[in-house]
């Protein structure tokens, strides 16, 4: 991406990660995402492999599902059919992209990696094809990218090591699951709890709204962000004066909310809806003159299609990505080596493929773990003695031996970096933006103070491992 970069101050600011899947909520009755996994038994505390070797061409029998001489088969269940033009599937174009760098180089432990069953769960119907998947495909290893993962807890049950894209509360507490980013709060707390507010302070605003649906995974996430700018709006010059969590999943006439925002004076908004609402509260800001005077802060908008598609509604958006944004330059090995493949093989750039291609980084790092006798047992116990796994910088670090826990529970639960790596769009493009030019993606704050005002500082995740306090050694009360 060559696009120019902007002042770090101008307006229309979007941008989330947790709330991809609200609209497909609103769809189902008892449109909640919260989860019922309790937190997880804590594992062992240890090294992070158990296989303390470089060599991983050793070929032993293994006594597990999908496991051949030559071959380790996995499955996908993938919410390729949705009702938001979502290009999902694009998740299995990452995933066996990354196998098949892994093959040419010979495998691992001897076999090569096969995305053999790619099943579709339609949006609604994530457990029937969890339990197919389990008694069908003979598979080893499962890769979720699921609206509703209603079938999460027969994956937990059944112990098989289940990767993907993390959009579901229900990713929290089973030990044999290991999405892309740990779990995230949705109940009660934001992911986005210093983040939020620094970005407000970032473009000078003052007077900020909320807009979500009236469903719980949406107004939760609501809520949690409006108290995050309450508890630092002192700090930050701001308050909330618009909060609205009635709308409904496909309203198109949003005048009045609008209409409201307007006579407030409101130079912020955050919004928890899909991104077509996005695009229509869009459409009736620009009518009624506010456009480019309110800093919008949009989930579900990192797709290049659809901004560029819209690029007069959008330009100067500022999104938070879930994962290493593309547009940061220059970017780390792991990143570089998706990019180069992206090109030399005519893949898509976007985020599912390298959503897909992040699952599949791990699940070769827990494979190579696991040692020679990769069992189901041996892999996941062996993965959750990591207690710092950022996939070289693809994403901020993951302590497995205590976040598999759910981190609305307890703060102790959290991890100990607070982090989101910030774009820009300008032109119908993204451009890196708070980014320290581009080599140190990553605004952090220290997550185990949610109620401590911090200043953020830049970092990479690509080197070795650090501990917060050495590169941030002060906080402000």
């Amino acid at each position: 991406m060559t696009a120019r970069r902007r002042s770090e101050g101008s307006h229309i600011v979007h941008g989330s990660r947790w709330m991809t899947g609200v609209a497909l909520l609103a769809l189902v009755a008892a449109c909640s995402n919260a989860s019922s996994a309790k937190p997880a038994a804590q594992p062992p505390s240890g090294s992070v492999t158990t296989f303390g070797g470089t060599d991983f061409t050793k070929n032993v029998p293994v006594k597990a599902p999908g496991v051949s001489a030559t071959e380790i088969h996995v499955g996908s269940i993938v919410s390729i059919t949705n009702p938001v033009g979502g290009d999902y599937r694009l998740m299995n174009d990452g995933i066996k992209a990354y196998f098949d760098v892994v093959n040419g180089r010979g495998g691992v432990w001897g076999r090569k990696l096969k995305l053999t069953s790619e099943r579709d769960d339609q949006t609604v119907n994530n457990l029937n094809q969890a339990v197919a998947l389990l008694a069908q495909d003979n598979v080893y290893a499962a890769f979720i990218g699921a609206q509703l993962f209603s079938g999460a807890p027969k994956l937990a049950q059944a112990g098989i090591p289940t990767f993907g894209w993390n959009v579901n509360a229900e990713w929290a507490g089973p030990l044999n699951f290991f999405p892309n980013v740990a779990p995230y709060c949705f109940t009660g707390c934001t992911p986005l709890q210093h983040l939020l507010p620094w970005v407000i302070s970032q473009v000078h605003a003052h007077k900020i709204a909320f807009l979500g649906y009236n469903i719980p995974a949406s107004s939760d996430a609501v809520d949690a962000a409006a108290n995050a700018v309450q508890q630092f709006g002192d700090k930050i010059g701001a308050q909330v004066v618009y909060k609205d969590t009635s709308l409904q999943f496909g309203q198109t006439d949003y005048s009045a909310p609008i209409a409201q925002m307007k006579d407030k004076g409101v130079d912020f908004l955050f919004t928890s809806v899909d991104q077509n609402a996005n695009y229509s509260i869009a459409k009736e800001m620009r009518l009624q003159g506010i456009l480019g005077k309110v800093t919008v802060f949009y989930p579900d908008l990192y797709n290049r299609d659809f901004v560029q598609k819209n690029a007069d509604l959008f330009e100067g958006a500022i999104l938070d990505v879930p994962i290493l944004a593309v547009e940061h330059a220059p970017p780390p090995p792991a990143l570089q080596e998706y990019l180069d493949y992206a090109h030399a093989h005519g893949m898509k750039i976007t985020q599912m493929t390298e959503q897909g291609w992040a699952a599949a980084r791990q699940f070769v790092a827990a494979l190579k773990a696991a040692g020679p006798n990769f069992t189901w047992a041996n892999l996941i116990s062996a993965w959750n003695q990591q207690t710092w796994f950022t996939n070289d910088g693809l994403v901020w670090p993951i302590d497995w031996t205590r976040q598999h826990a759910d981190p609305s529970a307890s703060v102790a639960n959290r991890s100990h970096f607070e982090c989101g790596n910030l774009v820009r769009v300008h032109d119908g493009a993204f451009v890196g933006v708070w980014d320290d030019g581009g080599a140190k993606p990553w605004v952090c704050f220290d997550g185990q103070k949610p109620n401590v005002w911090q200043t953020p500082v830049n970092v990479s995740f690509a080197g070795k491992q650090f501990q917060l306090a050495d590169v941030q050694p002060q906080s402000t009360p």
